[in-house]
């Protein structure tokens, strides 16, 4: 019986992701977009929505703090309202993360020690 050699195509190589946008790039995204959808939607509609960065204002307040002195009035500025106040912290958080520094790293090891003899004394009762 002949053996059978399954060899890999090069179409089966699945590559790495590739980030698309840093963090930043994504909340200054958010911004740009919610920002336009927002004015097209509360323009005409809204007094007090009057000029672009009006829209602005009120998106970047609303992914910051929640709150802005500026309030929409149709379903389409509700609902761009409600999506940034969800996603807008998130991206925020992600954008000003930083990564751990390595003589911030703590060494867990007497941590887990001490644990590990509490396990001991918890079971021997």
């Amino acid at each position: 019986m002949a053996e059978v050699v399954l060899q890999e195509s090069p179409a089966a190589v699945i590559p790495p992701p590739v980030a698309v946008a840093s963090p930043a790039e994504e909340l200054g995204l958010l911004v740009g977009w919610a920002s336009a959808l927002f004015y097209w939607a509360e323009s005409g509609e809204n007094p007090a929505v009057r000029t672009y960065w009006d829209a602005v204002h009120y998106v970047a307040t609303s992914l910051s703090v929640g709150y802005a002195n500026i309030f929409p009035v149709t379903a389409v500025g509700k609902a761009i309202g409600a999506v940034v106040m969800m996603v807008g912290p998130a991206l925020s958080a992600r954008a000003l993360e930083t990564a751990p520094r390595a003589e911030e790293a703590t060494d867990m090891t007497p941590i887990v020690e001490r644990l590990d003899a509490i396990l001991a004394e918890l079971r021997r009762r």
